[in-house]
């Protein structure tokens, strides 16, 4: 079997297939088996070409890992109206490319909205027109094939093969605030890789889904040094990751700047690729 291994598409379909084409992926191929680290919406302007290559590849050769994106969809379903974040993360541009609206239609309902680069004012101050039309989006994105797909079994929180262990970011970690020198809650101790806020945890495989959810948001060179990941070492287990960019960890730990291809270290591969700077998916392939 021959393993290809991408994360981070963010509805760019074009590079994603050029380097698949590059590596050899053929998704007629029986021995042939892909798997995304999560993330494979948001920024681009192919999220239909993304969603149909994905859908086309038997569920038994694509293995779908569950991002923070894939979290953002699903929580911007539950929402009234889209806030900052939703805007700046590019949700807001998938649920438009779903329903079948362009581009314009995102910054016509930013201006509706009165948002501002993470901020949003008090629903008395939302266009009325704008809010209808984002009903109509949201109820076509709630109808949609692409919403049961994310919802489905098919994906999971992490995909062990042999002495690789594929997950978004990183494993879930025991939060032990009472530890810290000075405390935050979860999500902000991981989004800024509070170190001394965390142990870890023997049981990770295990961990709910929120926990996973809450894990995917991290910087994952941060806690991999702060060695949460020296047990998993022992048994010679490697983590492959997604979320945080490559040319971080090529600067990182090889003094490399502004480098974009895949980081192999001991026991931690890197390969987002930043695909909306570099117009790249990086393809890891692992022959078995």
């Amino acid at each position: 079997m021959k393993y290809f291994v991408c994360s981070d598409i963010h509805s760019f379909y074009t590079p994603l297939k050029t380097e698949l084409l590059k590596t050899g992926f053929d998704q007629n191929n029986s021995e042939h088996i892909l798997i995304v680290c999560g993330d494979v919406f948001d920024r681009g302007l192919e999220t239909i070409e993304v969603y149909n290559f994905l859908k086309s590849i038997p569920k038994d050769r694509c293995i779908l890992i569950k991002g923070n994106h894939e979290a953002l969809f699903l929580q911007l379903l539950e929402k009234d109206y889209p806030q900052g974040h939703d805007f700046s993360n590019g949700t807001v541009l998938t649920f438009c490319q779903i329903a079948g609206y362009g581009p314009d239609t995102v910054y016509e309902l930013r201006a509706g909205y009165h948002m501002s680069y993470g901020t949003y004012f008090d629903n008395e101050f939302i266009d009325k027109d704008c809010q209808l039309v984002w009903n109509k989006i949201k109820e076509k994105v709630e109808e949609s094939e692409i919403t049961k797909w994310l919802k489905s079994d098919q994906w999971v929180n992490y995909y062990e093969l042999d002495n690789y262990i594929f997950v978004h970011s990183f494993i879930p970690l025991n939060y032990t605030p009472e530890k810290a020198t000075e405390v935050f809650y979860k999500e902000y101790a991981i989004y800024h890789g509070v170190t001394d806020a965390f142990e870890f945890n023997p049981d990770w495989r295990n961990a709910t889904d929120l926990d996973w959810e809450d894990a995917s948001w991290g910087c994952p060179y941060v806690f991999f040094d702060a060695g949460f990941f020296s047990e998993e070492v022992k048994n010679n287990k490697i983590l492959v990751c997604g979320h945080f960019r490559c040319s971080a960890f090529n600067e990182h730990y090889l003094n490399l700047t502004d480098c974009h291809d895949i980081y192999k270290g001991d026991n931690l591969i890197a390969i987002d690729a930043t695909t909306a700077l570099s117009n790249k998916v990086n393809v890891l392939v692992i022959d078995k």
